[in-house]
C-alpha cells in the first residue's frame, strides 16, 4: 500500500519555473523528488487522503508551496514543504531519525563508503549534483541519537559540512563528538567564505557568477582527500 506521502506528491506538478533557488534546482537540473502542488489541488483532488491538519493549514496558508520528497525505493517516506515567496517550512513524515537523502545514495554504495553530512535539504541536493552522491542533510545543526544508529549501519567514516556560521560550527563540534563516541570517524573541511552553506551556491549560479564553480571545486577536492566518490 502506497504512503499518503506517495499519494500526494502523485497528485503534485513537476516544477518548472525558476523563481527561487529551490525551483531553480528542481527545474534546471530536472530533479524529479521536487513537486509544486497548489491549496486547490489539497482540498479538491486531495480531499480523500489522511493528511494532517497543520500540512492542509500550511498550504491554504501558503497558497501554492514547493515539495521536497525523500523517496526511498518507490516510496515517499516523508516531504519538506517549502513556501515560495517566504522563508517558511514544514514536514510530512520526517522526524528525528530520518535523514533527507537515504535512499539516494551511489548505486554502488557499501559499507565504509566516505558519507557527507549537511543541514539542509538544498544543500545535500547541490552537494549530490555536483560533489557526491554519498551525502545526507540532518535537517538540523546535529545529528540525532536515532540518526548516530542508522549512520553506524552504513559507515565508519563521515565528513561534516554544516552551515559556516556560528550555530554550524556548534553543530558541528557537537557532531564530531557524538560520531566519535559510537566509533565513527569525522572529519570537517575548511570552507569557502563566499557562502554561508552549498545551497547559497545555487544562488550564486542563478547570478551567473563563475566564482560558484570554484566554491564547489574546492569541497569536491576535499571530499577526495578524504576518499569520498565524487560524482
Amino acid at each position: 500500500m502506497s504512503t499518503v506521502q506517495t499519494e500526494l506528491y502523485r497528485l503534485a506538478r513537476p516544477i518548472t519555473k525558476q523563481d527561487n533557488k529551490y525551483m531553480y534546482i528542481a527545474s534546471k537540473y530536472n530533479l524529479s523528488n521536487y513537486r509544486i502542488i497548489s491549496s486547490g489541488e489539497v482540498n479538491i483532488r486531495g480531499k480523500d487522503l489522511d493528511l494532517p491538519f497543520y500540512v492542509r493549514e500550511f498550504v491554504r496558508q501558503q497558497g501554492e508551496v514547493i515539495m521536497m520528497c525523500n523517496i526511498i525505493g518507490s516510496e515517499v517516506s516523508g516531504i519538506i514543504f517549502r513556501g515560495i515567496h517566504e522563508k517558511i517550512f514544514t514536514n510530512f513524515g520526517l522526524g528525528k531519525g530520518n535523514f533527507y537523502g537515504l535512499g539516494d545514495l551511489d548505486d554502488n554504495f557499501k559499507y565504509g563508503d566516505l558519507i557527507v553530512l549537511v543541514e539542509g535539504a538544498i544543500d545535500r541536493d547541490v552537494c549530490k549534483l555536483f560533489i557526491t552522491r554519498n551525502c545526507l542533510s540532518v535537517l538540523t545543526s546535529t545529528v540525532s541519537k536515532n540518526q548516530l544508529q542508522v549512520l553506524q549501519c552504513l559507515t565508519n567514516k563521515v565528513l561534516l559540512i554544516l552551515d559556516n556560521d556560528d550555530a554550524g560550527t556548534r553543530g558541528e563540534e557537537a557532531t564530531v563528538r557524538k560520531l566519535n563516541q559510537v566509533g565513527i570517524t569525522a572529519y570537517t573541511i575548511s570552507k569557502s567564505d563566499l557562502v554561508k552553506d552549498l545551497g547559497d551556491v545555487l544562488e550564486m549560479k542563478m547570478r551567473n557568477d563563475m566564482r560558484a564553480d570554484m566554491v564547489i571545486n574546492a569541497y569536491r577536492a576535499q571530499v577526495s582527500i578524504h576518499g569520498g566518490k565524487l560524482v
